[in-house]
C-alpha cells in the first residue's frame, strides 16, 4: 500500500544502497560487454576484410584476414579515453605499423605486427596486470605461429622485429614523463584544495579554541611543509593524503568531547611529524623554520598538559592558546609587532605554563587528601588563569588595532594580581 500512494504521489520507494550498487555494476559490466562484442564485430566484419583485400598478392587471404583481425582488437582503446595504458600502447601500436610496412612487410603482418606491439607495451603499463585481456595473447600466439609456418613470412624483415624494443622502451618513458606530469597537477590541485580547507575550517567557531588553536599551527606547519614536496626526492604522498584525510573528517566533526580530543590528538599527531620533517629538510636559514617555532611549540605543550585538567581551567587553557597563536600571526605579518608580542609571549608564556603545571600537581593532591586549603589553591589557580586569558586575549586585540599605549597598565595590574594569587 506505501509502495502504490508513493507511486500516485509521484514518489519513487526507497531503494538500499547495496541494491544501488548491484545494479550499477551490472549495468557498468553490460556496458563494457557491449563495447567488446561492438569492437570485435567492427574487426571481424569490415577491418579485416578491408586489410586483407589491400594485402599484397602471395599472402593466405585467412592469414590475412587473422592477423588484421587481431591487430584490430589489439590496437583499438577499450578503456577511458584519458587512461594512458590504453591511448599510448595504441599510438606505439600504429607507428609499429607504420614502420614495419616501410621495411617492407605486407599489410596485414605489419598491422599484426602493431597490434603485437599495442598488447606488449600496454601488458607492461599495466603492471601484467590485465585480467580477461591475457585471452588475447592466446590468440596473438595463434597469428605468431601462422606467420613462422605459412608463406606470409616470405620477404618479413627481422629488422621489424627488433624495432619492437626500442618502440616500447619509448612509449614508457613516454608514459612515466605524462605519468609525472600529471601527478605534479593533481598533487599540486589537492594541496591548493587542501590550503582552502584550512581557510574555511579557521572561520568555524563551533570547533572550540583548542581545535581551531592546534589547526592554525597545523595549517602553518602544513603550508611549509607544502613548499617543500616534490624537492631532494621527496614524494611525501602518504602524508599529504593524511593532512587531506584529517581536514576533510574536521568538516563533519561533532563538538562532543570525545571527537574533539580525538581530532586534537590526530592534529598533534601530524603536527609533530610535519615538524621533524621540517626539521629535517631545513634550519632557520632555510626559511622553512622561523623564528616564532619555538612559541608556537610552548602553545602545543600548553594543549597537551590541559589534557588532565578540569573542565573550567582547561577552558581558560584553550581561551590563551587560541590568542597566543593569533600573536604570533600577528607578528609574522606586521615587523612592527614582533617587540610587543615577543616580550609579552616570553613572560606569560612561560607564566602560564608554570600556573597550569602547579594546577595539575594540587588536582592531583585533592584526588588523595581533599581539604579547605587545597580547594582555596584551586580558586586561586582558576582566577589567575582567567585574568591570564583576558590578558592574552587583549593582547592580541591591540596588535590587531596597533594600540599598545594603555596595555602596560594592564600588565602591571596582572603582575600585581598573580603575585598575590602566589604566582
Amino acid at each position: 500500500m506505501q509502495q502504490a500512494r508513493r507511486a500516485q504521489q509521484g514518489q519513487p520507494s526507497s531503494v538500499s544502497p547495496e541494491i544501488s550498487q548491484a545494479a550499477q555494476k551490472v549495468g557498468s559490466g553490460l556496458k563494457r560487454l557491449g563495447q567488446r562484442v561492438m569492437i570485435h564485430a567492427a574487426g571481424m566484419l569490415f577491418f579485416a576484410p578491408a586489410v586483407a583485400s589491400l594485402t599484397a598478392e602471395g599472402v593466405d587471404k585467412f592469414i590475412a584476414g587473422l592477423l588484421a583481425y587481431l591487430a584490430f582488437i589489439c590496437m583499438v582503446p577499450r578503456g577511458p579515453a584519458a587512461e594512458r595504458a590504453w591511448y599510448i600502447p595504441s599510438a606505439a601500436g600504429l607507428v609499429q605499423w607504420a614502420l614495419a610496412g616501410l621495411l617492407g612487410m605486407p599489410l596485414a603482418t605489419a598491422a599484426f605486427m602493431g597490434g603485437l606491439q599495442a598488447f606488449a607495451l600496454r601488458s607492461i603499463l599495466k603492471k601484467l596486470q590485465m585480467s580477461t585481456e591475457w585471452v588475447t595473447a592466446f590468440f596473438l600466439l595463434a597469428g605468431l605461429t601462422a606467420l613462422f609456418t605459412t608463406s606470409a613470412i616470405t620477404g618479413l624483415s627481422w629488422v621489424a622485429f627488433a624495432s619492437m624494443i626500442p618502440i616500447a622502451g619509448a612509449g614508457w618513458l613516454i608514459d612515466q614523463a605524462i605519468g609525472r606530469i600529471t601527478e605534479a597537477k593533481n598533487k599540486e590541485k589537492l594541496v591548493a584544495e587542501i590550503l582552502e580547507r584550512f581557510k574555511a575550517l579557521a572561520e568555524n567557531k563551533q570547533l572550540g579554541s583548542s581545535v581551531l588553536a592546534e589547526l592554525d599551527i597545523l595549517s602553518t606547519r602544513a603550508s611549509q611543509f607544502f613548499t617543500t614536496i616534490n624537492k631532494g626526492g621527496h614524494t611525501d604522498d602518504a602524508l599529504i593524503a593524511r593532512i587531506n584525510s584529517i581536514t576533510r573528517e574536521m568538516f563533519g566533526a561533532k563538538t562532543d568531547k570525545s571527537a574533539s580530543e580525538r581530532l586534537l590528538t590526530g592534529m598533534q599527531d601530524l603536527s609533530d611529524e610535519l615538524d621533524r620533517i621540517l626539521q629535517e629538510r631545513g634550519g632557520p636559514s632555510s626559511g622553512i623554520i622561523d623564528e616564532f617555532r619555538g612559541y608556537e611549540q610552548q602553545v602545543r605543550e600548553l594543549l597537551i598538559a590541559k589534557r588532565s585538567l578540569a573542565i573550567e581551567p582547561a577552558r581558560h587553557i584553550d581561551a590563551i592558546a587560541y590568542a597566543s597563536y593569533g600573536i604570533i600571526k600577528q607578528m609574522r605579518a606586521d615587523p612592527t609587532d614582533k617587540p610587543a608580542g615577543e616580550k609579552f609571549l616570553k613572560r606569560y608564556l612561560k607564566a602560564t605554563a608554570e600556573v597550569v603545571s602547579e594546577r595539575r600537581r594540587l588536582e592531583e593532591s585533592t584526588a588523595a587528601n581533599r581539604s579547605q586549603a587545597l580547594e582555596s589553591a584551586l580558586t586561586r589557580s582558576d582566577e589567575v588563569l582567567e585574568h591570564m586569558a583576558k590578558a592574552f586575549q587583549d593582547e592580541e586585540q591591540y596588535l590587531l588595532n596597533n594600540d599598545t599605549v594603555n596595555f602596560t597598565a594592564q600588565l602591571n595590574a596582572l603582575d600585581t594580581f598573580m603575585k598575590m594569587r602566589g604566582h
